[in-house]
């Protein structure tokens, strides 16, 4: 039987309203500090339709997360998803830096407007690990640390793209490292090395990265 109450009579946007008061909140302050209570009044409904659309407040948080990494994500799955052994795909002849230039950018015009969320991940990753918000985080990321191991795997290493001398797992702690550091970083940091989050800053600094791990990762191209 449905946790559930009964559904909002007519046409509502009350679910995206959630969606949106969550990620405003859950990023501006701590998970135990955001009250049901709060992110109904915030996103201007009754604070029954969180039951109603996402169970609890843990269920609007997690589904915050994964829909704000949506597109990442399916970047991601876009060639690691799972194949039969005599369906895999063929990348050897894929351009690699082109792939990887579009993930890079995917991600950061989805995390680039939004720095608070990179903060809230990092924040609840270093709570402690029973807490409700780490074992949340912590799922969604499962997905995201499987599917960038299968990228590597099935992009890099599988087609020959990756040099043979480099340890995937190493390279995808590169490849995160440089994706993830400019959302982290103090803005100080950033003004003084004349880059900003900011959709031309953004693409040049793509270029940049893509250009470095082809240097370092990559068996040169034909």
């Amino acid at each position: 039987m449905s946790a559930n109450p009964g559904r909002p009579r007519g046409e509502s946007n009350a679910r995206q309203l959630l969606i949106e008061a969550a990620h405003r909140l859950f990023t501006a302050h701590s998970y135990e500090s955001v009250s049901t209570r709060s992110l109904a009044a915030a996103a201007g409904v009754d604070a029954a339709l969180i039951r109603y659309y996402f169970g609890s407040k843990a269920g609007l948080f997690e589904q915050m997360l994964r829909e704000t990494l949506a597109p990442v994500l399916a970047g991601l799955r876009e060639n690691s998803h799972g194949h039969t052994a005599d369906q895999q795909p063929d990348h050897s002849n894929c351009r690699i830096p082109e792939r990887l230039e579009s993930l890079m950018l995917t991600y950061y015009r989805i995390m680039a407007p939004n720095p608070g969320l990179a903060r809230l991940i990092q924040r609840v990753l270093h709570t402690e690990k029973n807490t409700p918000s780490y074992q949340i985080v912590n799922r969604v990321f499962d997905d995201i640390h499987t599917l960038s191991r299968l990228w590597i795997q099935k992009m890099l290493v599988d087609a020959g793209h990756l040099r043979p001398d480099v340890d995937p797992m190493m390279a995808r702690l590169s490849l995160v490292s440089l994706m993830v550091f400019p959302l982290l970083a103090p803005p100080i940091f950033m003004e003084n090395s004349g880059i900003s989050l900011k959709p031309g800053d953004v693409e040049r600094l793509v270029k940049h990265n893509v250009a470095l791990l082809q240097r370092a990762l990559f068996v040169p191209e034909q």
